[in-house]
């Protein structure tokens, strides 16, 4: 045992016999057993909150206590029966589901229940031991057996409660108004149980009833201050009315002893009862308007997303006709100069200008989740060791980079380029978590489908872990509810556009993928991103080649952005194929359906002016049954996604795409005839 757990059950068994030893002082004319024992209160909530490890502590303290008081055997048979009882209690109390916070109405029942049982555990050893006892009578132990079990618990209710109310509940939001109330409440209650009790005698016919005016007190505590109110106050009431009651006062003070020490445990019992129920009811009802809250705010945010997607799907299709035009003429231009030519310079920086707007444009259909992706069977593992020299060129030498590949089934079915980037852009806000330098880790593991710690509205399946993890400033709960808005960002104004985190989340739920943070501010953040796990295997990969291939093949093309159709000719005819162009899917599909025409291929933006790409592939194929098809887009639609037209049997080109990119797409569609 550590010198830490020594402590602590060092100091359990000291706070449990000195709790022993007050409760007995105030006994009654019939012998020490009053009817509430703080000390099974104190076990209970120890082991808890605490765990086995202070059991000890519990045992220490109840052998402590019995053996100043009776013989070593009795002491050991009622210590025994402490100890029994807390073990069964927590038990039960797991078993059952309870949540020490008590603000559920089932929780305070859950206790009452499991701790009358063990309380009987309790009681049945005590009993016990007064067989060894010359002095008792025979004829009192069912009397006692009552009496103890009821003490005990009652002082499992009232005490354990206190300690675990005050310790897991939601904490009060102390005001000066609401802390002027609270001392009212519990002045007004001491003064309400001298009354009651201590000047009994003054009221004429000594009207019993009149004891249980102290319940809308209690109720009205657990209203206003939840959980933690109600046992306070019920504690106070028990801490004033028993010293009282045992110098035969109050209002049961008529009764015989026992008779007295049974109403006034049914009386603490149902005080306490229908404190901790209203309190409860009250907890409820407020979780339950917290979560109203936040799906309507959750709503208004899938709102607010929906409409900037739309709003970004619309804006990129546009932009990335543009974008096409101005990268293609752009390398066009570039072939011709001559390397030494100071001119070919500026062609360059107009292209890397054209490829960073054509960056921020995937972002903003990342997050939207209306990009086509290409998903592609890979090696998780494989693709880090890739990007590892990269990832550690971006963060920097202050900052210690540990990639950790333990995942044994890496394989998942995502795009290349969209993991990576996901990764990238993860990495990047680490680095910029960390000013001062830290610790950046990158792993893998393999998540089997019966992991509790999977998201919850992940479909129980097997999932390859990909977690980003850093040792940085953290994150407050107010800024991880809206890390993946777009345009969000903490960063000061030019430092960051916002777009990282959401085009993240975007594309691994466009991957079928789920995104969890946890995050605390001081104690870094860790981002983990759960994607299913494929059994196919990952291809061999393609050798790298510079060349554009051409061909002598004769191409449709369907375009209506001017620009794109005249790079998109001025491409292809410069590659040797012979090219029809037209500007409109009607105009396609007038031009395909002449018989003195053949096309061995259909370039068909998705999106145009006066019908769909697939609808003008779809005509075209009724008439030229051995016609192929690329489609080519700013961005693929969300319906025709979600029908299934461009899925991944159809061959999609993303605009802005560069010359040689579209002579490398269309060469390998031409290829694949041979394939079907």
């Amino acid at each position: 045992m550590r010198g830490r757990d020594v402590a602590w059950n060092a100091g359990l068994a000291g706070l449990y016999w000195l709790l022993a030893e007050l409760t007995l002082l105030p006994a009654t004319p019939e012998g020490r057993v009053m009817p509430l024992w703080p000390p099974a209160g104190v076990a209970l909530s120890a082991l808890l909150l605490g765990g086995p490890r202070l059991l000890p502590g519990v045992a220490l303290g109840a052998l402590l206590t019995t053996t100043l008081h009776m013989s070593f055997v009795s002491a050991a048979l009622v210590a025994a029966g402490m100890l029994f009882q807390v073990i069964v209690d927590v038990r039960l109390l797991q078993r059952f589901e309870f949540d020490h916070r008590l603000e559920r109405v089932r929780d305070p029942l859950v206790l009452a229940g499991v701790t009358l049982a063990g309380a009987a555990v309790a009681a049945l050893f005590g009993v016990t031991s007064l067989l060894f006892d010359p002095s008792s009578d025979g004829r009192t132990w069912p009397y006692a057996l009552v009496i103890w079990w009821m003490r005990d618990w009652l002082g499992a209710l009232i005490v354990g409660s206190l300690v675990l109310t005050w310790m897991r509940s939601r904490p009060i939001h102390w005001t000066r108004p609401r802390i002027a109330e609270a001392i009212a409440m519990v002045m007004g209650m001491l003064l309400l149980i001298q009354l009651l009790f201590g000047f009994w005698a003054l009221f004429p016919g000594h009207n019993v009833p009149m004891a249980f005016t102290f319940f809308p007190v209690v109720g009205y505590a657990g209203l206003r201050f939840g959980p933690a109110g109600a046992s306070t106050l019920m504690a106070v009431v028990a801490a004033s009315a028993i010293p009282m009651v045992a110098q035969v006062g109050g209002p049961f003070g008529t009764l015989p002893v026992g008779m007295t020490i049974f109403v006034l445990h049914a009386f603490l019992l149902l005080g306490w009862l229908s404190g901790q129920t209203l309190a409860a009811v009250r907890a409820e009802w407020e979780a339950a308007l917290e979560r109203r809250i936040a799906l309507e705010e959750q709503l208004r945010h899938s709102q607010k997303m929906e409409a900037v997607g739309r709003l970004a799907g619309g804006i990129a299709h546009d932009f990335n006709n543009l974008l096409t035009a101005i990268i293609g003429y752009a390398e066009l231009v570039m072939v011709r100069l001559d390397p030494e030519d100071p001119r070919r310079a500026d062609a360059e920086e107009i292209a890397r200008a054209a490829m960073r707007a054509a960056d921020l444009t995937r972002h903003m259909l990342a997050f939207s989740r209306k990009q086509n992706l290409q998903p592609k069977v890979l090696d998780l593992n494989v693709t880090l060791a890739k990007a590892e020299p990269m990832l550690r060129r971006v963060i920097g030498e202050d900052i210690v980079l540990t990639i950790a590949p333990k995942a044994t089934r890496p394989l998942v079915r995502v795009d290349p380029g969209q993991i990576e980037q996901v990764i990238m852009n993860l990495v990047v806000n680490a680095r910029d978590a960390m000013p001062h330098g830290g610790r950046l880790t990158v792993d893998t593991a393999d998540v089997p489908p019966d992991v509790t710690a999977l998201p919850p509205d992940a479909p129980a399946a097997s999932y390859v872990l990909l977690a980003v993890s850093d040792t940085g400033i953290g994150m407050s709960a107010e800024v991880r509810a809206r890390i993946f808005e777009p345009y969000f960002t903490t960063k000061d104004v030019g430092k960051g556009t916002g777009l990282g985190l959401s085009t993240a989340y975007g594309i691994v739920r466009q991957s079928d993928g789920y995104l969890q943070v946890n995050s605390e501010p001081g104690l870094g953040t860790s981002f983990r991103i759960y994607l299913p796990r494929t059994e196919e295997a990952a291809p061999a990969e393609a050798v790298g080649d510079d060349t554009m291939p051409g061909g002598a093949e004769h191409i449709l093309l369907v375009e209506d952005e001017p620009s794109v159709r005249r790079l998109s000719r001025e491409i292809l005819v410069r590659l040797g194929y012979s090219v029809t162009e037209a500007a409109s899917g009607r105009a396609g599909l007038a031009l395909g359906s002449d018989d003195t025409r053949h096309f061995d291929l259909a370039l068909c933006d998705v999106i145009l002016g006066d019908m769909s790409g697939p609808a003008v592939y779809e005509a075209l194929r009724a008439l030229r049954p051995t016609v192929r098809v690329l489609y080519m887009s700013g961005y693929a639609d969300e319906a025709i996604v979600r029908t299934g037209v461009l899925d991944e049997g159809q061959p999609f080109l993303q605009k802005p795409f560069t010359p040689r990119e579209l002579a490398v797409k269309i060469r390998d569609v031409l290829d694949r005839r041979g394939d079907d």
